[in-house]
C-alpha cells in the first residue's frame, strides 16, 4: 500500500475512536470537573470541531479490516461524512433547544455520539454479524434516546420503538442463524449471486425484515409515529435523517446480492405498498411530527424504488439520502422552535407564522416542497434520479406507483403551508424568539436550494461512492 493510503486508512479509523473518546469525555469529566457541568453541549460541539483534522480524500480503493469484517471504500467514507454532518447538525439543535433534562445532558449526548458510532460500524460492515452488532450499538443508545425526558409521551415512544425493535432484531438474528448453516462465510461477497435454496431464502427474507424496521418500510413501520411525536424533536430528526440511511444502505446491499427473482419481487411489493399506505395515512394527520413520520415512511419507498436501477440507483440513493436530511431536519428544527408541549406543534399551530416570522415561514415552505419535489428543489432531483434509474431498469409500473404518491403527498405538504401563509393567527400565538436553531434551519433551506440549482458536484460526489459497487 502507497503511504497515502496507509495515512487515508489510520484517519479514517481513527474517526469512530475519536467520537467514543468525545461520548467518554462528555460523560464523564462534569462529574469530575464541577465548572463543566451543564457544559456538555459546549463540549460536544469542541469535539466535533476536531474530526474535520482526520477527514482525508477518499482513495478509490477498498481496505478489508479484522478479516473483511469492516470495509473501508469510497461509499464508507461518503456515509461517514454524511453521518457527522447529521450529528453535527443534531448537536447544534440540541444545544439550542432542551432535548433532556439537565442531570441527564451528559448521558444525552454519550448516546447521540454513541449511537453515529453504530451508524458508521452499519454501514461500513462487510458481514452479516458485524452488521447485526453494528444495528445493535445504533439502535440501543436511540431507544434511550427516544425515551430520556422521561414524560409520559416520551416513555411510550421509547417504549414501543423497544418492543418493535427487539421484534426486528429477534427477526435479524434468526435469519443470520439459518444462513450461518448454510454458508461458508456470512461476507456480503460470500453471499453474492445464484439462487437460493428455499431455507436461504427464507433466512434472507427474514435479515431483509430485520433491517426493513430500520428503515420503516410498511408493515414494519409501526413504531415511526408514536417514537417521532414522543421523542424530542432532536432524536426525531436524528432517527428521520440518520437511523433510515443505515438502513437503507444495509438494505440495498443485501438487495444487490441478487440480480432477479423472490427477493425483489419481496422488494417491488415493499416499495409500493409502503408508498401508497404511507402517503395515505399521512392526509389524516395534524400534528406536524407524525406527518413528518409518515412523510419519512413514505420517503424509504421511494428509497426502495431507486434499488431497481442498479449503479444509476446507488448514485441516486446516495444524492437522495442527503436531501432528504437537508429537508427533515430543517423541518423538525422548525417543529423545536415553535414547539411548546411534549409531542410538538399542530399543524394549525403553524398558521399566521408567515407575517410573524416570514423568513421562517419561507424556509419551511422550502423544507415542504423539496419533500413533495416540487423543482428547482433538491427533492425534485432526487425524486427524478431515483425513479429514471427504475425506469430505465424496466420497472415503470413501480414508478408509476410512485410518481401517483407523490403527487398524493403534495396535499398534506401543501397543508402546512397553506396554515402558515393563509390562515390568521390566532391571539395568544407565541413563536419565540430567534435563537441557534434558526442558523441549522437557515443552513438546511440554503442547502435544499443549492444540491437542486446546484446538483452536479453532490452527484459528482454519489458517483465517486458507488464506483466501487
Amino acid at each position: 500500500m502507497t503511504p497515502e493510503i496507509v495515512d487515508y486508512a489510520a484517519r479514517t479509523a481513527a474517526l469512530p475512536l475519536m467520537l467514543i473518546a468525545a461520548a467518554l469525555l462528555i460523560l464523564l469529566v462534569p462529574l469530575f470537573v464541577r465548572p463543566l457541568r451543564g457544559a456538555q453541549g459546549l463540549i460536544a460541539v469542541g469535539a466535533l470541531l476536531a474530526l474535520p483534522v482526520f477527514l482525508r480524500r477518499p482513495q478509490p480503493v477498498q481496505l478489508d479490516l479484522f478479516g473483511g469484517a469492516l470495509v473501508l471504500n469510497p461509499l464508507t467514507s461518503y456515509v461517514w461524512l454524511f453521518a457527522l454532518a447529521v450529528l453535527a447538525l443534531v448537536v447544534l439543535l440540541s444545544v439550542a433547544g432542551s432535548p433532556a433534562p439537565e442531570e441527564s445532558r451528559g448521558e444525552y449526548y454519550f448516546l447521540l455520539f454513541t449511537a453515529t458510532v453504530g451508524l458508521m460500524a452499519l454501514v461500513a460492515a462487510g458481514d452479516l454479524f458485524t452488521a447485526f452488532i453494528a444495528l445493535e450499538l445504533l439502535s440501543l443508545p436511540v431507544y434511550a434516546l427516544a425515551g430520556i425526558r422521561r414524560s409520559k409521551p416520551g416513555l411510550e415512544a421509547a417504549y414501543k420503538y423497544f418492543m418493535l425493535g427487539a421484534f426486528g432484531s429477534g427477526m435479524t438474528v434468526m435469519g443470520i442463524a439459518v444462513l450461518n448453516a448454510l454458508y461458508p462465510a456470512l461476507t456480503f461477497a460470500a453471499l453474492k449471486g445464484g439462487s437460493p435454496q428455499p431455507l436461504a431464502l427464507a433466512g434472507f427474507l427474514l435479515v431483509i425484515s430485520g433491517f426493513a424496521f430500520k428503515t420503516a418500510l410498511v408493515p414494519f413501520h409501526m413504531w415511526v409515529p408514536d417514537a417521532y411525536e414522543g421523542a424530542p424533536t432532536q432524536i426525531s430528526a436524528f432517527m428521520g435523517a440518520a437511523v433510515k440511511a443505515g438502513g437503507v444502505i444495509v438494505l440495498w446491499r443485501l438487495f444487490s446480492l441478487f440480480d432477479a427473482g423472490t427477493v425483489h419481487r419481496v422488494f417491488w411489493w415493499l416499495a409500493a405498498v409502503t408508498m401508497v399506505a404511507a402517503n395515505l395515512m399521512a392526509l389524516a394527520q395534524k400534528g406536524l411530527k407524525r406527518l413528518l413520520a409518515y412523510s419519512s415512511v413514505a420517503h424509504a419507498g421511494y428509497l426502495a424504488t431507486a434499488f431497481f436501477g442498479g449503479r444509476a440507483g446507488l448514485e441516486a440513493i446516495l444524492y437522495y439520502l442527503p436531501v432528504y436530511a437537508m429537508a427533515t431536519i430543517g423541518a423538525f428544527a422548525v417543529a423545536a422552535a415553535l414547539e411548546k408541549g411534549e409531542k410538538g406543534p399542530q399543524i394549525d399551530d403553524l398558521a399566521g407564522l408567515a407575517r410573524a416570522r416570514p423568513w421562517l415561514a419561507g424556509a419551511m415552505a422550502a423544507f415542504m416542497f423539496s419533500l413533495a419535489g416540487v423543482p428547482p428543489l433538491a427533492g425534485f432531483f432526487a425524486k427524478f434520479y431515483a425513479f429514471a434509474g427504475a425506469v430505465s431498469a424496466g420497472y415503470t409500473s413501480l414508478v408509476i406507483v410512485a410518481v401517483l404518491m407523490s403527487a398524493v403527498s403534495m396535499y398534506y405538504y401543501l397543508k402546512v403551508t397553506v396554515a402558515m401563509y393563509m390562515k390568521p393567527a390566532p391571539a395568544e400565538a407565541s413563536y419565540g424568539a430567534p435563537g441557534l436553531a434558526e442558523i441549522v434551519i437557515f443552513l438546511m433551506a440554503a442547502g435544499v436550494l443549492a444540491a437542486g440549482v446546484l446538483s452536479r458536484p453532490l452527484l459528482a460526489m454519489a458517483a465517486k461512492a458507488a464506483a466501487g459497487f
